[in-house]
């Protein structure tokens, strides 16, 4: 298979990185491979599941916090907000788990990190009902908020005035307007000064899915608000203007994605094969909304069998976050869909996660079409990579989603953007000759003018023949880490979603990925050395502290070493992620005998020297 190399020059913000990697392309009967729109439901046929035991937790570095087991589908879309990370450091992390054919126990798996360890794999659901889809916030200061939903009663809300312990209460609220149209598949984000105002998104139940037509529209988008930590909800069953039965026949699961509020401004992200994309925005708390377009679907209200062109649109699986200067970046899975006179279709073989944000105009659909043209436009994030051997797709079960999809963003506070994603990944299928998927990741720095090299963060042999795919990124950074949830398993592919694929273990599996893992050797960032500078530090000699300035033109990770002429190290400090420019670090020496010392600074993997006397 023909493999074209990009050499794209780094022009703005979403610019790639001059060291390109090769993009994987499908043979043509994958990329044109069409199937029937995945009827989007919360339960399905248990087709003879077994279950099996649950795994105990393990710390902090890589391992599985909790098991799925029988249950192996996380989301229909887009991941809503399962990890989590509090000021001090400790995490709660969420996930859908059941380990008994037919999922009578399905509910919230729950684990805690006290900033050390994880809790006990969890044994039981959190509900009192069956229930499914959870989202974990902030609530009401430190307690915790999870809400689910459960098949007949509407949502379920759990909550617990101290995260990570304590008895948690439960009640059914808010409820649908129509008793027909039960609300499913929630999502959920908490503001305010203590953590007190619940913002839901929610759908009416499908016809599909047992539901009803509601105000014209087979599955209704609604919000609901709650000013006191949900005893009352001043919103409720809220349609958002301009998202009606005159511009839409219906919203589907999970097509949806909150952005993290910043103070009294909050967002999400909607769009699917049949709805266009957008960006929602409200600058006062939800009380009114102005709708942003990103990418235009001109079959939103096409009916089923009725003949469309094939034509390009999201694959539902968003995520955004707003900078330090207001601006709203976005990723999205890409996808095509059609319908040839037999019913909604979509190409599970179309690839790459579309970049936009809000200083942008709305995308061109004939840019987005082809994703080679996407690339050289510098509004592609991620894609299949081909490997070394020149190795592409073999083989992939079906997501509903994109060949990369499920992206996740992180913004730091230096106002770099981290994109993690999930993406079939080249060579060393499956025995079923699937190709496995990997989380892979980008960062864009910020002042730099180019993307960091994509990364296959499950390249290492300790992953080889695991499927790592549903990843959820807490908002914001420990330590310069990025804390990730992911589902993972040896065989590809969901049994719940797609019979054919066998009755498989998932593991709910816990990792750290370092902000400086994103700079991978030899792209334009990491250039050791290039332009950075180490001047001498003052005073010398020293007698307390000295203070040593360095410049660097890159982010980059910053360690101290100070060691005697011997080359006994003495003093270490880790500095984490520096951002681009001057910067002054502070070494207390006062614990060091009278003598002649050198100091060490590392910048990435580069390293400058110079001398140092203790008076």
């Amino acid at each position: 298979m023909k493999n074209i190399i990009l050499i794209i020059p780094a022009v703005c913000i979403c610019a790639v990185s001059l060291a390109q990697l090769q993009r994987a392309v499908p043979s043509a009967s994958l990329q044109n491979m069409t199937m029937p729109a995945l009827v989007k439901v919360d339960d399905m046929n248990p087709f003879g599941r077994a279950g099996n035991n649950f795994v105990n937790s393990k710390s902090v570095a890589d391992g599985d916090i909790g098991v799925s087991l029988v249950y192996d589908q996380q989301t229909n879309s887009s991941m809503p907000g399962r990890l989590f990370l509090w000021p001090d450091g400790s995490l709660s992390a969420v996930w859908m788990k059941s380990d008994v054919a037919g999922y009578p126990d399905r509910g919230t798996g729950y684990n805690y990190n006290n900033g050390t360890n994880w809790g006990a794999a969890p044994d039981a659901r959190i509900e009192s009902v069956k229930a499914g889809w959870p989202t974990i916030s902030r609530w009401m200061g430190n307690g915790e908020l999870v809400i689910s939903h459960n098949a007949t009663v509407d949502l379920v809300m759990n909550t617990r005035p101290v995260k990570g312990t304590g008895a948690w209460t439960e009640k059914m609220a808010p409820t649908s307007p129509s008793a027909n149209a039960p609300l499913v598949w929630p999502a959920v984000i908490t503001n305010g000064s203590n953590f007190q105002n619940i913002h839901i998104l929610a759908m009416t139940r499908k016809v599909s899915n047992g539901g009803n037509i509601y105000r014209g529209l087979d599955g209704a988008l609604l919000y609901y608000r709650s000013p006191d930590g949900g005893t009352t909800w001043d919103k409720q069953g809220i349609q958002f203007p301009g998202l009606d039965s005159s511009n839409y026949k219906g919203f589907d699961g999970d097509e949806y994605s909150w952005i993290e509020p910043h103070g009294d401004t909050i967002a999400f992200l909607c769009g699917g094969n049949w709805v266009d994309t957008f960006l929602m925005k409200s600058y006062d708390n939800g009380n009114t909304w102005t709708k942003v377009p990103i990418l235009p679907n001109y079959y939103c209200k096409n009916p089923e069998n009725h003949v469309t062109p094939r034509f390009i649109c999201s694959d539902g699986s968003f995520s955004g976050v707003m900078d330090k200067n207001g601006v709203f970046h976005v990723a999205f899975g890409r996808m095509r869909a059609l319908d040839d006179g037999t019913g909604h279709k979509y190409a599970p073989g179309t690839d790459g996660i579309v970049y936009w944000n809000s200083t942008m105009p709305v995308l061109d659909t004939a840019i987005v079409t082809d994703l080679d043209t996407l690339i050289a436009h510098h509004l592609c994030v991620g894609y299949v990579a081909s490997d070394a051997t020149g190795d592409t797709i073999v083989n992939f079960p079906s997501y509903g989603v994109s060949l990369s999809s499920f992206p996740q963003l992180v913004l730091d506070s230096y106002n770099n953007l981290y994109f993690i994603w999930s993406s079939v990944t080249v060579g060393n299928p499956s025995p079923d000759q699937y190709n496995y998927r990997h989380i892979w990741g980008r960062a864009w720095f910020n002042g730099k003018p180019a993307w960091s090299e994509m990364k296959d963060f499950n390249s290492d042999f300790i992953y080889i023949f695991q499927e790592y795919v549903y990843p959820s990124v807490a908002r914001g950074m420990k330590n310069n880490n990025l804390q990730l949830l992911v589902q993972t398993s040896a065989q590809p592919g969901s049994n719940v979603k797609d019979p054919t694929i066998p009755v498989h273990n998932v593991n709910m599996q816990y990792r750290e990925i370092p902000a400086a893992d994103f700079i991978t050797e030899g792209t334009a960032e990491a250039r050791e050395g290039r332009g950075c500078l180490v001047g001498p530090g003052f005073p010398n000699p020293v007698a307390g502290t000295v203070t040593i300035p360095v410049y660097v033109d890159y982010p980059a990770h910053i360690t101290i070493e100070v060691h005697d002429i011997m080359g006994e190290i003495k003093i270490t400090s880790d500095r984490g992620m520096v951002n681009t420019g001057a910067a002054k670090f502070t070494i207390d020496c006062s614990s060091l005998e009278k003598g002649i010392y050198f100091y060490t600074i590392r910048i990435g993997g580069k390293s400058y020297t110079q001398k140092m006397v203790r008076e």
